[in-house]
């Protein structure tokens, strides 16, 4: 009886080893993400958590996609070369899609419809009426480096003096210091800072340009682009855009219409 035994259990470990064997699934790489450091509302740190537009696009982009993400925080200026040198696979920074980035970077579809508005002291908003009275000014402006808005107030305000920051929260600083008279920037980040600074900072409700943001990608990656406009595809029809955008940017609507006026 032992033998016998003996002989069916290296039988059924003989088959079992026989057996064939499942491929294991290879994981899912991760996202790599890169977004702008201190640039509220687009990310920021608050109680040393990242948040902002930018990050919430970024966790349910990953998600969608079936992908960890791997999110780091760069410097504005950082965040294309990140990609040239393929050191990401995304930069979701409040991009602006132009020419001369679409050289250097892919883009994925808009997903958002805006523009650059001009911030001032309180005190100076009755001086400021409209679009006109901003680029025809021969005050000091403030604007962030190799920005649209840097571009824009040197080419549609020649009589303004153009002062170059690292970051929009440097530029409100000077504002308040009185060192320049407006700043321009991109919508959703003069109101961000008008609206936490109410009794100091006022906005030209007037957009002065428009302006589609989208998230940059490496120009040849054709397939993470393609997937990446399905989701937002998607997002734009259930509601997942609303969402992220109204928490972050509750007057979007507006700027999707072409105006910032109420």
């Amino acid at each position: 009886m032992r033998r016998t035994h003996l002989v069916v259990c290296l039988a059924v470990i003989g088959l079992a080893a026989c057996a064939p064997q499942r491929p294991a699934v290879p994981a899912a790489p991760a996202l790599r993400v890169v977004v702008p450091r201190n640039a509220p509302p687009y990310a920021f740190r608050q109680e040393n958590r990242l948040v902002g537009l930018e990050v919430d696009f970024a966790r349910e982009l990953a998600a969608a996609l079936g992908r960890p993400l791997d999110l780091a925080e760069l410097e504005f200026g950082d965040v294309i070369p990140a990609l040239q040198q393929r050191r990401a696979d995304l930069a979701m920074a409040g991009l602006t899609i132009t020419r001369a980035r679409q050289v250097l970077i892919g883009f994925s579809d808009p997903y958002l419809r805006s523009g650059l508005l001009a911030a001032m002291r309180r005190e100076d908003v009755p001086r400021f009426k409209n679009a006109k009275s901003v680029l025809r000014t021969r005050e000091p402006i403030g604007v962030v480096a190799g920005t649209t808005a840097e571009r824009f107030v040197r080419e549609r305000a020649p009589n303004a003096g153009v002062t170059v920051y690292p970051t929009a929260r440097a530029a409100m600083d000077e504002l308040r210091q009185r060192r320049v008279t407006l700043v321009v920037h991109d919508a959703p980040v003069v109101i961000w800072f008008a609206a936490g600074d109410e009794a100091n900072l006022g906005v030209l409700l007037e957009l002065l340009n428009e302006e589609q943001l989208g998230w940059g990608l490496q120009r040849e990656d054709e397939t993470l682009r393609s997937a990446v406009n399905g989701v937002l595809a998607r997002w734009r029809t259930d509601g997942t855009r609303e969402r992220i955008l109204g928490r972050w940017v509750p007057y979007w609507q507006r700027l999707e219409a072409g105006t910032a006026r109420r």
